[in-house]
């Protein structure tokens, strides 16, 4: 085999090997409080927005972190970021099941959040680099294996914990997530790296240049908002919800929860052929996210107002899944709306804003919640009625501001429309 084609088949075979830590990366943003809420409640006597911090302090580092992940795979490429940022995400993940004190674990979600931002950014940069015109497709392939980490954190690893308890589900875990990590090293290295691009710089302009396009804050914020509140309610709260307001049990939210995550997982892929099947026009797809995420709040809002059974609810929360994920034709807008220098930082902010929001959102449930007192039954704390109206009543207004911009946004029907945006 000639050297060309070597270097070829090591460039997919590192491809595909980056996709088992974009598994455990989605992994870890739901086990911790998602799956482990009341456990963590018990264990250090918090309130919900104690609970909620956690997963705050993850997804917040997280947010923050993509802003210079995008400026250096930008200037270094996906592979030298990755080995960086996922030695310090396998520490975090590992050291994440020590729990002898909060502050401890807050510093363990620190370092998580932060190696975690590297893999997204840097899986979908690689995969622009040997994909080409294949990347809407293969990033909804890699959504789906990457989404399944999420799955598993929701009822495989709420009936691990059960079993076997947190510590070791969460150190085995993490103990995974550094061996599938070795093994990309490996590979990557023998691939060899890209060259350094050192016209690639830190500097204000390259944020604000993407801030001056209103196609980019339009699409940033609508699909910021229309991801990060459903995937606060995936990872923090929807769980919760469903066992104190919807009577369910721990193993059947968590089933729900399952559901949900695998219809996000395909949903990308599903979303990737509509968009292509329609002659590549990506606005269907980015209006559907818009409206569907702020039709699922609203009846999720209606269900908890009219105290309606759990179906109304559940059925909003479903349809959220449907509308909150999009990510392959989110990106591909994103880097159809941009010259190319600019793709990795593009999608750098609208990743930091998305998961901000998360974050920001995921929090502010906590604090709405506890508004009103809980009932206390076996030290679990069980939240009523009025707190979840009040948290479901702001999602839905940010539902509807997410509808409304995803109005505003121009098709690009594939092609790239950077210059006409000037």
């Amino acid at each position: 085999m000639d050297s060309g084609k070597r270097t070829v088949m090591l460039g997919w075979l590192a491809l595909l090997l980056i996709t088992p830590i974009y598994y455990f990366a989605n992994l870890q943003k739901v086990i911790i409080p998602g799956a482990a809420f009341d456990e963590l409640q018990q264990l250090f006597s918090l309130d919900a927005e104690g609970v909620t911090r956690l997963g705050a302090v993850f997804l917040g580092v997280y947010a923050a972190a993509q802003l210079v992940v995008g400026v250096l795979a930008d200037r270094f490429g996906g592979a030298r970021v990755i080995i960086a940022g996922g030695a310090v995400f396998c520490i975090g993940s590992v050291l994440s099941a020590f729990t002898s004190s909060l502050p401890l674990l807050y510093f363990c979600r620190f370092l998580s959040g932060a190696g975690a931002a590297s893999i997204y950014l840097c899986m979908v940069k690689e995969i622009g680099r040997v994909g080409g015109n294949m990347m809407p497709m293969l990033i909804g392939i890699a959504t789906i294996i990457g989404y399944s980490g999420s799955i598993t954190g929701a009822s495989p690893f709420i009936a691990g914990v059960d079993k076997f308890g947190y510590f070791n589900m969460v150190f085995w875990t993490g103990i995974a997530t550094f061996a599938a990590y070795s093994i990309y090293v490996m590979v990557a290295c023998k691939e060899g790296f890209i060259p350094v691009n050192k016209e690639v710089k830190f500097n204000l302009s390259s944020y604000l240049a993407v801030g001056k396009s209103r196609q980019n804050c339009a699409l940033m914020i609508a699909i910021g908002i229309s991801f990060g509140t459903y995937f606060a309610l995936q990872s923090t709260v929807g769980k919760k919800f469903l066992e104190d307001f919807c009577g369910l049990s721990g193993e059947h939210a968590g089933l729900v929860m399952t559901v949900t995550m695998i219809i996000a997982a395909l949903n990308g892929f599903v979303m990737a052929n509509v968009s292509r099947l329609i002659g590549n026009r990506r606005m269907p797809v980015i209006w559907f996210s818009g409206f569907g995420c702020c039709i699922g709040a609203l009846m999720i809002f209606a269900g908890i107002w009219l105290k309606s059974s759990p179906v109304l609810p559940i059925s909003g929360i479903i349809l959220m899944a449907f509308a909150g994920n999009i990510s392959p034709i989110y990106v591909a807008l994103i880097k159809e709306s941009n010259e190319d220098y600019r793709f990795g930082t593009a999608v750098c902010v609208g990743n930091c804003f998305a998961y901000a929001v998360s974050a920001l959102f995921g929090w502010l449930a906590g604090k709405l919640m506890d508004v009103f007192d809980p009932q206390i039954v076996d030290n679990v704390k069980l939240y009523g009625r009025d707190s979840y109206l009040l948290v479901f009543g702001v999602l839905a207004l940010l539902g509807l501001i997410s509808a409304v911009l995803t109005l505003t946004v121009k098709e690009s029907k594939g092609k790239n429309i950077a210059a006409s945006l000037r």
